[in-house]
Protein backbone atom coordinates (compact mmCIF):
# COMPACT_ATOMS: atom_id res chain seq x y z
CA UNK A 1 0.00 0.00 0.00
CA UNK A 2 0.81 3.42 -0.67
CA UNK A 3 2.42 5.63 1.49
CA UNK A 4 -0.48 8.33 1.67
CA UNK A 5 -2.65 5.50 1.56
CA UNK A 6 -1.44 4.40 5.09
CA UNK A 7 -1.20 7.90 6.72
CA UNK A 8 -5.07 8.48 5.25
CA UNK A 9 -5.83 5.01 7.03
CA UNK A 10 -4.08 5.99 10.32
CA UNK A 11 -5.64 9.78 10.57
CA UNK A 12 -8.66 8.43 9.74
CA UNK A 13 -8.47 5.75 12.67
CA UNK A 14 -7.06 8.42 14.80
CA UNK A 15 -10.10 10.45 14.06
CA UNK A 16 -12.22 7.44 14.55
CA UNK A 17 -11.05 6.33 18.04
CA UNK A 18 -11.30 9.62 19.62
CA UNK A 19 -14.88 10.00 17.79
CA UNK A 20 -15.48 7.02 19.80
CA UNK A 21 -14.14 7.80 23.18
CA UNK A 22 -15.64 11.38 23.19
CA UNK A 23 -19.13 10.31 22.11
CA UNK A 24 -21.06 12.62 24.07
CA UNK A 25 -24.03 11.30 25.93
CA UNK A 26 -27.01 12.84 28.72
CA UNK A 27 -23.99 12.80 30.93
CA UNK A 28 -21.56 14.43 28.81
CA UNK A 29 -24.47 16.97 28.39
CA UNK A 30 -25.26 17.83 31.91
CA UNK A 31 -21.87 17.68 33.16
CA UNK A 32 -21.10 20.28 30.49
CA UNK A 33 -23.93 22.65 30.96
CA UNK A 34 -22.80 22.62 34.44
CA UNK A 35 -19.59 23.50 34.05
CA UNK A 36 -20.65 26.24 32.03
CA UNK A 37 -23.13 27.41 34.71
CA UNK A 38 -26.18 25.96 34.02
CA UNK A 39 -26.42 24.97 37.51
CA UNK A 40 -29.79 22.65 37.28
CA UNK A 41 -30.26 21.71 33.24
CA UNK A 42 -33.08 20.07 32.24
CA UNK A 43 -33.72 17.54 29.55
CA UNK A 44 -34.30 19.53 26.64
CA UNK A 45 -31.42 21.89 27.88
CA UNK A 46 -29.02 18.77 28.16
CA UNK A 47 -30.45 17.37 24.74
CA UNK A 48 -29.33 20.81 23.31
CA UNK A 49 -25.93 20.67 25.01
CA UNK A 50 -25.57 16.83 23.19
CA UNK A 51 -26.31 17.65 19.86
CA UNK A 52 -24.12 20.47 20.24
CA UNK A 53 -21.31 18.25 21.15
CA UNK A 54 -22.32 15.32 18.19
CA UNK A 55 -21.60 17.80 15.19
CA UNK A 56 -18.60 18.41 16.45
CA UNK A 57 -17.24 14.82 17.26
CA UNK A 58 -18.67 13.57 14.08
CA UNK A 59 -16.57 15.51 11.92
CA UNK A 60 -13.27 14.45 13.26
CA UNK A 61 -12.35 11.22 11.40
CA UNK A 62 -12.97 13.56 7.79
CA UNK A 63 -11.39 16.23 9.22
CA UNK A 64 -8.34 14.11 10.05
CA UNK A 65 -7.88 12.24 6.88
CA UNK A 66 -8.19 15.42 5.11
CA UNK A 67 -5.41 16.97 7.74
CA UNK A 68 -2.97 13.67 5.98
CA UNK A 69 -2.65 15.84 3.06
CA UNK A 70 -1.17 19.08 4.75
CA UNK A 71 2.39 20.29 4.92
CA UNK A 72 5.06 18.37 6.41
CA UNK A 73 6.97 19.46 9.79
CA UNK A 74 9.92 18.91 11.72
CA UNK A 75 8.51 15.83 12.97
CA UNK A 76 5.82 13.28 12.83
CA UNK A 77 4.71 13.94 16.32
CA UNK A 78 4.66 17.81 15.23
CA UNK A 79 2.63 17.25 12.54
CA UNK A 80 -0.15 15.09 14.45
CA UNK A 81 -0.24 17.60 16.93
CA UNK A 82 -1.09 20.14 14.82
CA UNK A 83 -3.54 17.64 12.88
CA UNK A 84 -5.04 16.53 16.15
CA UNK A 85 -5.88 20.50 17.33
CA UNK A 86 -6.42 22.02 14.11
CA UNK A 87 -8.68 19.67 13.27
CA UNK A 88 -10.33 20.50 16.50
CA UNK A 89 -10.69 24.15 15.64
CA UNK A 90 -12.09 23.45 12.11
CA UNK A 91 -15.11 21.01 13.67
CA UNK A 92 -15.52 24.26 15.91
CA UNK A 93 -15.51 26.30 12.74
CA UNK A 94 -18.31 23.93 11.01
CA UNK A 95 -20.03 23.65 13.36
CA UNK A 96 -21.13 26.71 13.71
CA UNK A 97 -24.45 26.53 11.54
CA UNK A 98 -27.24 25.81 13.80
CA UNK A 99 -29.74 23.11 13.51
CA UNK A 100 -32.64 23.43 10.58
CA UNK A 101 -35.32 22.56 13.75
CA UNK A 102 -33.89 25.39 16.17
CA UNK A 103 -36.28 28.13 16.78
CA UNK A 104 -34.62 31.61 16.76
CA UNK A 105 -35.17 33.78 19.86
CA UNK A 106 -34.71 37.61 20.52
CA UNK A 107 -32.29 38.59 22.69
CA UNK A 108 -33.48 41.46 25.12
CA UNK A 109 -29.62 42.25 26.23
CA UNK A 110 -27.59 43.64 23.79
CA UNK A 111 -24.48 41.06 23.75
CA UNK A 112 -20.51 41.81 23.71
CA UNK A 113 -17.55 39.93 23.26
CA UNK A 114 -16.70 40.10 27.19
CA UNK A 115 -20.30 39.43 27.82
CA UNK A 116 -19.72 35.58 26.49
CA UNK A 117 -16.04 35.24 27.33
CA UNK A 118 -13.68 36.14 30.21
CA UNK A 119 -11.14 39.02 29.73
CA UNK A 120 -8.27 36.32 30.48
CA UNK A 121 -8.74 33.87 27.58
CA UNK A 122 -8.82 36.76 25.20
CA UNK A 123 -6.25 38.48 26.67
CA UNK A 124 -4.26 35.38 26.60
CA UNK A 125 -4.98 34.01 23.19
CA UNK A 126 -3.66 37.42 21.80
CA UNK A 127 -0.32 38.00 23.65
CA UNK A 128 0.76 33.65 22.45
CA UNK A 129 -0.64 34.77 19.12
CA UNK A 130 1.39 37.77 18.60
CA UNK A 131 4.47 36.18 20.39
CA UNK A 132 4.44 33.26 18.33
CA UNK A 133 4.07 35.76 15.11
CA UNK A 134 6.99 37.75 15.97
CA UNK A 135 9.10 35.02 16.08
CA UNK A 136 8.54 33.16 13.44
CA UNK A 137 8.83 36.18 10.73
CA UNK A 138 12.50 36.42 13.00
CA UNK A 139 13.36 32.93 11.84
CA UNK A 140 11.48 33.80 8.74
CA UNK A 141 9.57 30.91 8.73
CA UNK A 142 6.90 31.94 6.24
CA UNK A 143 5.00 28.39 5.76
CA UNK A 144 4.19 28.62 9.24
CA UNK A 145 3.39 32.25 9.32
CA UNK A 146 0.80 30.82 7.12
CA UNK A 147 -0.60 28.35 8.91
CA UNK A 148 -0.62 30.40 11.71
CA UNK A 149 -2.91 32.91 9.79
CA UNK A 150 -5.41 30.13 8.81
CA UNK A 151 -5.64 29.41 12.48
CA UNK A 152 -6.26 33.07 13.65
CA UNK A 153 -8.77 33.42 10.72
CA UNK A 154 -10.60 30.43 12.14
CA UNK A 155 -10.55 31.72 15.72
CA UNK A 156 -11.92 35.25 14.66
CA UNK A 157 -14.74 33.73 12.73
CA UNK A 158 -15.82 31.17 15.73
CA UNK A 159 -15.62 34.20 17.97
CA UNK A 160 -17.56 36.62 15.69
CA UNK A 161 -20.24 34.03 15.27
CA UNK A 162 -20.71 33.88 18.95
CA UNK A 163 -21.56 37.22 19.39
CA UNK A 164 -23.31 38.20 15.87
CA UNK A 165 -25.21 34.66 15.18
CA UNK A 166 -28.92 34.82 16.34
CA UNK A 167 -29.89 33.04 19.69
CA UNK A 168 -31.75 30.00 18.84
CA UNK A 169 -33.28 27.54 21.74
CA UNK A 170 -33.23 28.38 25.80
CA UNK A 171 -31.59 31.31 26.30
CA UNK A 172 -29.31 29.67 29.35
CA UNK A 173 -27.98 27.19 27.47
CA UNK A 174 -27.70 29.62 24.17
CA UNK A 175 -25.33 32.00 26.28
CA UNK A 176 -23.33 28.99 28.41
CA UNK A 177 -22.29 26.83 24.69
CA UNK A 178 -21.82 30.81 22.95
CA UNK A 179 -18.96 31.11 25.76
CA UNK A 180 -17.66 27.58 25.41
CA UNK A 181 -17.23 28.01 21.85
CA UNK A 182 -14.81 31.40 22.34
CA UNK A 183 -12.97 29.29 25.01
CA UNK A 184 -12.17 26.19 23.33
CA UNK A 185 -11.37 27.96 19.96
CA UNK A 186 -8.95 30.42 21.50
CA UNK A 187 -7.01 27.70 23.99
CA UNK A 188 -6.86 25.60 20.67
CA UNK A 189 -6.01 28.64 18.40
CA UNK A 190 -3.16 29.18 21.31
CA UNK A 191 -1.74 25.55 21.24
CA UNK A 192 -1.51 25.52 17.46
CA UNK A 193 0.49 28.69 17.43
CA UNK A 194 2.89 27.31 20.45
CA UNK A 195 3.19 23.89 18.48
CA UNK A 196 4.53 26.13 15.54
CA UNK A 197 7.80 26.87 17.32
CA UNK A 198 9.50 23.42 17.91
CA UNK A 199 10.51 22.84 21.09
CA UNK A 200 9.55 22.94 24.51
CA UNK A 201 6.68 26.06 23.35
CA UNK A 202 4.58 23.16 22.30
CA UNK A 203 3.64 21.58 25.66
CA UNK A 204 3.50 25.55 27.18
CA UNK A 205 0.62 25.69 24.30
CA UNK A 206 -1.24 22.92 25.63
CA UNK A 207 -1.11 23.70 28.78
CA UNK A 208 -2.33 26.84 27.43
CA UNK A 209 -5.35 25.75 25.92
CA UNK A 210 -6.67 23.48 28.51
CA UNK A 211 -6.44 26.48 31.38
CA UNK A 212 -8.71 28.79 28.53
CA UNK A 213 -11.15 25.65 27.91
CA UNK A 214 -11.56 25.32 31.20
CA UNK A 215 -11.81 28.99 32.38
CA UNK A 216 -15.52 29.80 33.92
CA UNK A 217 -17.15 32.77 32.62
CA UNK A 218 -18.58 35.20 35.37
CA UNK A 219 -22.31 33.60 36.60
CA UNK A 220 -23.62 36.26 35.86
CA UNK A 221 -23.05 36.46 32.33
CA UNK A 222 -24.88 33.28 31.65
CA UNK A 223 -27.32 33.13 34.32
CA UNK A 224 -28.97 36.99 33.31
Amino acid sequence: MAEWAWTVVIMGAIGLVLTMMLWPTPSTGKRLLKKWQVPDPTEAQVTDAVRYLRKRRLLYPWIYVAGAFGPEFDSDMTRLVIIVLGGALLAELIALRPPRSAQRVASLVPRGLTDIAAKGVLISYIVIVLGVLVHLCLQQEWQRVLWLGVSVAAVAVITWAAVARPATGDQQVDMALRTRSVHVSAGLGAAVAAVLIPGKWGFIGILAWIAMAHTKPLPTKINR
